[in-house]
């Protein structure tokens, strides 16, 4: 066994939670070996590495999301001013005329 001890970290206790299977096989094999048996896996069936294209998926996602929350608020922002000088307008122009 990869990690006999007898006290367990918080840290394995969370990952208990998670799921009870990942902290058996972390705890018997240890991280470099469960790596080893991923990548054997992988090449076995021809699957990409999945770690990966999440990250990568994560990355393309909050990178949308942000250009997103940009525009939005450059709308925003852009309408107040355009409200803020309509109103100055009125006041100005149309209530010194009348």
């Amino acid at each position: 066994m990869y990690n006999d001890s007898e006290m367990i970290s918080a840290s394995e206790i969370n990952q208990f939670t998670y799921c009870a299977y990942q902290w058996y096989y972390a705890r018997l094999y240890g991280p470099a070996k469960l790596r080893e048996l991923a990548k054997e896996r992988n090449e076995k069936y021809g699957y990409e590495d999945y770690t990966l294209s999440r990250f990568s998926k994560g990355n393309r996602f909050h990178a949308l999301y942000h250009f997103w929350y940009r525009v939005k608020r450059v709308f925003i922002l852009g309408s107040v001013g355009l409200l803020l000088i309509a109103i100055f307008y009125y006041i100005v122009v149309v209530m010194q005329s009348g």
